[in-house]
């Protein structure tokens, strides 16, 4: 099998930036990952710094200008677009995270490539699916600041107290609105209603609990709220597809 990863590499750039962007070439995909400094993202001008990421297309010019007496570093990682695919919707630069956990992540990838003698398909497959990940969080944190303030609350107060009687009309009361509002903002916002939120971070939880330990499933459904052990199993299979019992064997190797 071909590896899609083409290269790791690492730029310092001389003070107040790179003297030109690169263009990147056509079947080329190339991420920099910030890990010192600052650099005005291509697209909207605002100056990012360390933990952001930078996603290039062929015919796309690369980071290149910071302030005057500032400078950057990246991880420059390349890959071939005729191997990898699943590129459609990415955004031209998205938050890794901590900065810290960014730099740490360059350093590791930048000696894994060139110093260990790691296996470039292995390598290219762990760093694309790191920044996947990466991506999927920052949508979901941004999607999350999107939220109004009352609406993320009911969300917060939903997904720490998912395991206790919770009642829709308390919900809104909580937070000064009533409970058409509350339902309307759900499905503006989250796109479903308050009591199928509630459902979802119930049977997430489960699912954890099954995959994590051997606790009955008629205790775990008292855990997450269902004081009825068949209402949960119907709620269950309606969302996995599985029973709760067929769930933990697939998800267990013990």
């Amino acid at each position: 099998m071909k590896s899609a990863l083409i290269g790791i590499g690492y730029y310092r750039s001389p003070v107040g930036g790179a003297v030109a962007p690169y263009q990147i070439p056509d079947g080329m995909l190339l991420f920099e990952l910030i890990t010192d400094g600052a650099v005005y993202a291509p697209e909207d001008g605002d100056l990012r710094g360390a933990g952001w990421v930078f996603l290039h297309f062929p015919g796309q010019k690369t980071i290149w200008r910071t302030d005057s007496g500032g400078h950057y570093e990246c991880l420059t990682v390349r890959f071939d677009l005729s191997v990898e695919t699943g590129t459609q919707g990415w955004p031209r630069a998205f938050r890794w995270g901590h900065a810290d956990g960014a730099v740490e992540f360059a350093h590791e990838m930048l000696h894994a490539f060139h110093y260990a003698g790691v296996d470039r398909t292995m390598l290219g497959d762990y760093v694309w699916s790191q920044f996947r990940y990466r991506l999927d969080r920052f949508r979901r944190s941004e999607h999350k600041r999107e939220v109004p303030d009352r609406l993320a609350a009911v969300m917060r107060f939903i997904g720490l107290h998912y395991g206790d009687p919770i009642g829709i009309d308390a919900l809104a009361a909580q937070v000064g609105l009533s409970a058409s509002h509350l339902h309307a903002l759900f499905r503006e916002h989250v796109k479903i209603s308050p009591h199928q939120y509630l459902v979802r971070q119930r049977i997430r939880a489960a699912r954890h609990l099954l995959a994590a330990g051997a606790r009955p499933v008629k205790a775990i459904a008292r855990d997450v709220g269902y004081a009825n052990t068949e209402s949960f199993c119907r709620a269950f299979r309606q969302h996995t597809g599985l029973t709760a019992a067929a769930y933990r064997r697939q998800y267990q190797v013990y």
